[in-house]
């Protein structure tokens, strides 16, 4: 998602006919409290990254989702969104939502991301344009 979870929803809304339906399957924002590599054995607490900061944050590599691969690509950034900022946006453009899932999985969903599943990784969110 864009640094800006409204901006992008104020397109999808226009885009949207009376009656048209959205699905968003998207990596949950708990997940990245992870990415700054916390390690459970350690328990580096000050490596965590805060479900607070909006970042931008950066990639140097790449992460091959099936097998789990870093590799090397172009620099990528990102940036962390609350739930609540991706929640208000749809609610905000006139989107009402219908379904809201969490899961304790996410895309890549191999053997380096199974010790995360007490988390939630991931959700399922389904809205309608009113």
């Amino acid at each position: 998602m864009v640094s800006r979870p409204r901006q992008i929803l104020e397109v999808v809304s226009r885009l949207l006919k009376i009656g048209g339906q959205i699905l968003v399957f998207e990596i949950h924002p708990f997940a990245y409290f992870f990415e700054n590599g916390f390690d459970f054995d350690k328990l580096n607490f000050p490596s965590l990254t805060s479900y607070f900061e909006k970042g931008p944050y950066n990639y140097a590599s790449g992460l091959d989702y099936v097998g789990g691969v870093e590799y090397e690509s172009k620099e990528c950034f990102w940036f962390m969104h609350r739930m609540s900022d991706i929640i208000n946006a749809i609610l905000k453009n006139g989107i009402a939502v219908h379904e809201f899932d969490e899961y304790n999985f996410n895309a890549s969903n191999n053997e380096k991301t199974k010790m995360f599943d007490k988390f939630p990784l991931s959700y399922l969110l389904t809205g309608k344009k009113n």
